[in-house]
């Protein structure tokens, strides 16, 4: 089975053109890796200048993010970066919850090898950003490993949901986490892969549930916003 179905899949254009996909890959970019903050104005004439292209363009991709739930479109105020309210924060972890732990305790299919040397490689890229210090590397590398363990015990309507459900996650990241740049423990993920691989699912949910929970954990709902910078440093190529 194919592992290459990333976040941003190229092929999966949400009925946008080529040009317009590549635009809202760059802006999911942004969000997923924290460049752009939560409430961040995304004004049609600036982003078109950013990206050398047309409004017209530009408006087609902020509708198909908006349907993604990660861009506010508001008539008069244009778009913005959603902002979860502690409420939709608490939903959408709820609902990852209900993703993750139902997919390892009860998997639509067998983690083959290659699988298995994908997610090791995953994790391995991903404590190499640790030693490194690369934040960005290593909020990239924990959503693909989650996403990749979907996609390799799941199935790809589940994967699809999780993805989004990752860049959500993000986004209530960026505005509630305690401490910023802290991503999932590289020590987390290799146990509950290690569980998956020996056929223990119920261990493996286990441990997917205390993860997913101390995320969770980390969240405090009563910080301020963080600060909007300038839109042409976060949609620079990462």
């Amino acid at each position: 089975m194919s592992m290459t179905l990333s976040f941003f899949d190229p092929t999966d254009s949400n009925g946008l053109a080529p040009e317009e996909a590549t635009i809202a890959n760059r802006i999911r970019d942004a969000i997923l890796e924290r460049r752009l903050p939560p409430g961040s104005k995304l004004p049609e004439e600036h982003l078109a200048e950013t990206f050398a292209t047309t409004r017209a363009r530009v408006r087609r991709v902020l509708l198909a993010l908006s349907r993604e739930h990660i861009i506010v479109l508001q008539p008069a105020r244009g778009a913005s970066v959603a902002r979860p309210t502690p409420e939709d924060a608490m939903h959408i972890l709820a609902a990852r919850r209900v993703l993750e732990i139902g997919t390892v305790e009860h998997p639509c299919r067998k983690l083959t090898d290659e699988a298995y040397e994908t997610l090791r490689a995953t994790i391995e890229r991903e404590r190499e950003s640790h030693r490194q210090n690369d934040s960005v590397n290593m909020i990239r590398l924990s959503g693909q490993f989650h996403l990749e363990l979907a996609l390799a015990v799941g199935n790809p309507v589940i994967a699809a949901m999780l993805r989004d459900l990752i860049l959500r996650t993000s986004l209530i990241i960026a505005l509630f986490e305690r401490r910023k740049a802290t991503c999932c423990l590289t020590m987390d993920h290799g146990q509950i892969l290690a569980a998956i691989h020996e056929g223990a699912t119920m261990e493996a949910a286990r441990l997917m549930a205390r993860h997913l929970l101390e995320i969770e954990g980390n969240m405090d709902f009563s910080l301020a916003p963080p600060p909007v910078t300038s839109l042409s440093f976060l949609l620079a190529p990462s």
